[in-house]
């Protein structure tokens, strides 16, 4: 796992490489990102960084946030019926969401391979140029019902 002041200090550089002004807000955003070891959503990103700006409002947070992802900074994590998510870990890795209790687990997998049916009319022309898994099930606590 990588500590969280080099997870920052990537951020950081990432937001100025991508021409990003580190705003007040923005930078604690991406302290908050860069130091907490879970998927925050925009509601649960949005309080804390109301704790330490209590001035900051919501559309604030949230229009900051997607500013980093366009940018390509972090990225959204989005599931039918669920939150958004922020996931600054950019390394290939994919996801495990518990369908109880909607935590989300980075999950890494050593080698995936897929490919299209080579009659899908509805890819004619298109270029892939990423796949995203999402496993879905119960986690660990829910399966204990803890």
């Amino acid at each position: 796992m990588i500590p969280a002041a080099e997870t920052v200090d990537r951020l950081r550089t990432s937001a100025q490489a991508k021409k990003l002004r580190l705003t007040p807000q923005r930078d604690l955003m991406l302290r908050i990102l860069g130091t907490v070891r879970q998927h925050l959503t925009a509601d649960q990103l949005f309080r804390r960084v109301r704790a330490v700006m209590p001035s900051v409002s919501h559309a604030t947070v949230y229009r900051n946030a997607q500013t980093l992802v366009r940018a390509g900074v972090i990225t959204a994590l989005e599931r039918p019926g669920g939150p958004v998510r922020y996931d600054v870990n950019l390394d290939g890795h994919h996801h495990f969401v518990c369908d109880r209790c909607g935590r989300v687990a980075d999950v890494h997998v050593a080698r995936l391979s897929w490919r299209t049916r080579p009659r899908s009319r509805e890819l004619d022309g298109a270029r892939v140029t990423g796949c995203r898994l999402q496993l879905h099930g119960l986690c660990a606590r829910c399966r204990s019902g803890k």
